[in-house]
């Protein structure tokens, strides 16, 4: 089983005059980030002679991931395979998984260059058993999956930007 820590800060900022900032509806505006990202603003603040903002609470979670399928089911509050008793669980945990990556799945093809828009319904469930490799792309990938285009035309345009840069 892979553990894993998390310090999360729940916090509010601070307008100008010293009070905490609020919605429009008068509640306060509170938010929840990582330490780090608090940390963050807070420098920024800090440089910026800004009014800081406040930490509310902080706490640092220990979360777990399964590694194997019957961690997976142990998680979801069963013995392992053959002896889970908890299928309502085990299939939420996994059907949220596997909604989440259908809906990222459906965004980048809308979002795709060669995307071409059908009267039927596209079927996305193929997502869900898509090995999913992030920390292998490379930034020049990253970034086109960012802006919504092929890693092809993220290089073109480079090339582009370059060839008019050389000659200026």
């Amino acid at each position: 089983m892979k553990e894993l820590k998390k310090t999360k800060v729940y916090g509010v900022d601070i307008d100008a005059n010293g009070n905490k900032m609020t919605k429009k509806s008068g509640e306060i505006d509170t938010y929840i980030t990582s330490e780090k990202a608090f940390n963050d603003e807070l420098k920024r603040c800090t440089e910026a002679k800004l009014p800081l903002p406040e930490a509310l609470a902080i706490g640092t979670f220990g979360f777990k991931y399964a590694e194997t399928v019957d961690e997976a089911i142990q998680l979801s509050g069963g013995t392992g395979v053959g002896e889970y008793e908890n299928v309502a669980v085990f299939l939420d945990v996994f059907n949220y998984g596997a909604s989440l990556r259908q809906e990222n799945e459906a965004t980048f093809l809308l979002k795709s260059d060669n995307y071409v828009q059908s009267e039927g319904v596209v079927d996305v469930s193929y997502a869900v058993a898509e090995k999913v490799e992030r920390a292998k792309m490379t930034p020049e990938e990253k970034a086109a999956k960012m802006i919504g285009i092929s890693p092809e035309a993220l290089r073109a345009a480079l090339a582009l930007i370059k060839g008019q840069a050389a000659t200026a």
